[in-house]
């Protein structure tokens, strides 16, 4: 595919990423301030998450109605037109909160179908040898729009209002739907539009989950994801605020110097895979072998550490290899799936991840209150060093397919 049409992806990449951020941010704030509960602000991202949880198990339903291109473009249209009709009626409905909650499922199933759609796009636009500096890219300015947006959307509020900022993330999402449909142009399909042989349903659903489990490498991998979504857990504002009350014995202002030090590290860390991307592209499962293994290692320091500084300094140091381990993992699971089949196989691993997520955020807050928040940590570590451990089975399976294919050459009659 062209240069230029990855820049396109890219370009609607980033302009999701931060739409998310700032309309996650407006609503929730706002319904805090409208309502005065907790509860009810936290029903925003609790919808969110169910709708995106049952969107997954329908998306390989409706990605089996249509071309891959036509689906993408379609349900990004249904998002921005959907946002745009919120941004209308807004102030006329800002006080029924449950209008606001009707429209906050409707697009969360947008996004649930179409975020394995959009994630499944860069192995089509991108040649093999390519796949780790593209994703490298792409996660250096994912998280570098999350800082700004977690960092100014908030003040973006205070000084302009909600309607305002909900404004910015409808136009950022215009913004990737126009970019999206300019890149997915020139991608040349070889799936028909929806045609072809029809497929029980219950077949269609569970053609992912058996890609994932049938070829040993995507089950390694998948199962790192998942016990590294359970340690994930370790980061969660509330987890990481006890700790520095209780651990590093400062006040809310360094919850924020922790949180800054993390991104300022997953940024670094991108830079640094993006500068050394052919290395990793020829050592997959090594990188993601050596990252998880220096992540574990740091994450346990830093829940034994009860020194400030040395807190800001760590959390620094876990992004190059946090980073170093999530490239090379989406590049491998990337290349392990056949292009067609990989937006079902992301919309089950999406569920088992996140799943596994928000169980392990109500155990991380049970074994902080029952055995002490530095357990959670090492937990949290050992987690890793397992996810770790796995690695090095799929670079042991690496070296017996090689082995194989040796002597099989070695025995062939024309050797």
């Amino acid at each position: 595919m062209k240069r230029g049409s990855f820049l396109y992806y890219w370009i609607a990449h980033s302009s999701i990423s931060l739409a998310g951020v700032v309309y996650l941010m407006v609503l929730t704030t706002f319904m805090y301030q409208e309502s005065g509960s907790a509860f009810i602000a936290a029903l925003f991202p609790l919808f969110n998450a169910v709708a995106r949880f049952l969107a997954g198990f329908t998306a390989p339903l409706v990605m089996e109605k249509f071309s891959f291109s036509k689906l993408l473009v379609r349900l990004q249209v249904m998002k921005v037109l959907l946002l745009t009709t919120l941004v209308i009626i807004f102030p006329y409905i800002s006080s029924q909160v449950y209008i606001l909650c009707i429209f906050i499922l409707l697009i969360a199933f947008t996004e649930g179908w179409g975020n394995p759609l959009i994630q499944s796009m860069v192995p089509r636009m991108v040649a093999p040898d390519r796949l780790v500096k593209a994703n490298s890219s792409l996660s250096v300015t994912s998280q570098s729009l999350q800082i700004a947006g977690y960092t100014f959307t908030g003040f973006v509020v205070i000084r302009f209002g909600h309607m305002p900022t909900l404004i910015i993330s409808c136009l950022l999402v215009w913004l990737s739907v126009i970019c999206l449909w300019i890149a997915v142009r020139s991608m040349k399909e070889k799936e028909p539009a929806g045609g072809g042989q029809e497929k029980p349903s219950w077949e269609v659903i569970r053609e992912g989950w058996l890609y994932l489990w049938r070829i040993p490498t995507l089950r390694l991998i998948t199962m790192m994801d998942m016990i590294e979504g359970a340690a994930g857990a370790i980061w969660v504002g509330a987890i990481t605020l006890v700790f520095v009350n209780e651990v590093l014995h400062q006040g809310e202002a360094w919850w924020g110097f922790i949180n800054a030090s993390y991104y300022i590290g997953a940024i670094a860390g991108g830079l640094l895979t993006l500068l050394i991307s052919s290395f990793i592209q020829k050592n997959l499962i090594a990188c993601m072998a050596a990252g998880s293994a220096v992540f574990s290692l740091l994450t346990l320091w830093y829940g034994l550490n009860s020194i400030p500084v040395m807190a800001l300094i760590l959390c620094i140091a876990m992004g190059p290899a946090y980073q170093l381990r999530d490239v090379a993992q989406q590049t491998a699971f990337q290349s392990a799936v056949d292009h067609q089949m990989l937006p079902k196989v992301y919309a089950s691993r999406d569920i088992l991840i996140s799943t596994i997520t928000s169980i392990s955020m109500a155990a991380s807050g049970l074994i902080a209150d029952t055995l002490g928040i530095r357990m959670v940590y090492i937990a949290g570590s050992v987690c890793i060093a397992i996810s770790a451990g796995l690695s090095f089975m799929i670079l042991k399976l690496q070296k017996n397919a090689i082995t194989t294919l040796a002597a099989e050459a070695t025995d062939s009659p024309l050797s």
